[in-house]
């Protein structure tokens, strides 16, 4: 008779990496509490010995269901972001063993009175979304990449991208290269991401005595709506530069550039409020803000497993993490 196998316990790892059992956990689960030293050996050791962590006796004990639910903005399938962002929270809750769970746009989403998971992660909360009004009646921990745009809605927490130092970077640039009228095409979407690269381009405009120039765009109709946007800005004669806040926006405003006979990174700067990497390969290449979203995914769930784990969560109010973003310089400024 071959022999029973037996699983790897978590103890087993534990001893294996010189550590405790809780210490091991920590590691394992990515919470804050070990050293990077620590959390890297653990982790070698525990792919190694092939060990899995028993989460439904972990569940049964802390009565929890292992899901952790995640909510998306609508029309946003198309873009790389929220694919990376989503899959970056996959691979953080793997290392729990816990599963993720997409919240639908349909099928009555508004109007659903529970949800089976035992928190929730929003990725660019939407003002006036019903969707999101609903999700927050529910009574789960929610964590939001990104600030909730209606500071009414109360969460507890969220992990924000720096966007007014990449922005502010990015202006900089196209003055330093000869721009005297730059342009943002926003989304209609209001978000807090988008409203607070609005806000610095006022701000930066302001202090340069420059007239704002906003045109907006929303996610469904991207391309119609952005080459329109376009149209208005370059017709006019004045407009130097634009800065379009997705990575598919500013390939619509690349290929109308070019149909009027503008050279992209002489008499028109452009650039993208988040990088994909198409915008490296294009000719000329687009600068863009790289906001890591596979990283930003991780840090989002990262933050959900301290808020799930910590029983004071409601007494020390609400996390928040700040990431910083890193602006791409390329050909299309002037680089």
């Amino acid at each position: 008779m071959a022999p029973k196998f037996r699983p790897v316990t978590l103890k087993q790892v534990a001893e294996s990496a010189r550590v405790s059992r809780a210490a091991a956990s920590f590691a394992l689960s990515g919470r804050p509490g070990v050293s990077e030293d620590t959390r890297n050996r653990v982790l070698k050791i525990a792919a190694e010995l092939g060990y899995s962590p028993n989460q439904t006796a972990q569940n049964l004990r802390s009565s929890r269901t292992g899901i952790v639910a995640v909510y998306l903005p609508e029309n946003v399938s198309a873009l790389g972001y929220y694919m990376e962002a989503t899959f970056g929270i996959i691979d953080a809750a793997e290392l729990s063993g816990r599963t993720v769970t997409l919240v639908p746009h349909t099928n009555g989403a508004p109007h659903a009175t529970r949800l089976n998971a035992d928190g929730l992660i929003i990725i660019d909360p939407t003002l006036e979304d019903p969707h999101v009004d609903k999700l927050l009646g529910l009574g789960l921990p929610v964590v939001t990449g990104e600030e909730m745009p209606d500071p009414n809605h109360r969460v507890s927490g969220a992990v924000i991208a720096d966007h007014a130092s990449s922005t502010r970077a990015i202006l900089d640039r196209f003055a330093a290269a000869g721009s005297r009228a730059p342009a943002i095409i926003t989304t209609k979407e209001r978000m807090s991401w988008s409203m607070s690269i609005e806000r610095c381009y006022r701000d930066w405009c302001a202090e340069r005595g420059l007239d704002a120039r906003i045109e907006v765009s929303a996610m469904d109709l991207i391309v119609e709506d952005t080459r329109r946007a376009t149209r208005k800005l370059l017709d006019d004669g004045t407009t130097d530069a634009i800065l379009a806040l997705t990575d598919g926006s500013v390939l619509t405003v690349a290929g109308y550039a070019a149909e009027s006979g503008r050279r992209i990174g002489k008499d028109l700067f452009i650039a993208a409020a988040v990088d994909s990497p198409v915008l490296g390969y294009m000719n000329p290449s687009v600068t863009a803000v790289d906001l890591n979203p596979r990283d930003f995914g991780q840090r989002c769930m990262n933050m959900l497993e301290r808020v799930l784990d910590s029983e004071q969560a409601e007494v020390q109010g609400p996390l928040t993490e700040l990431v910083p973003t890193r602006v791409v310089f390329r050909d299309s400024t002037g680089a």
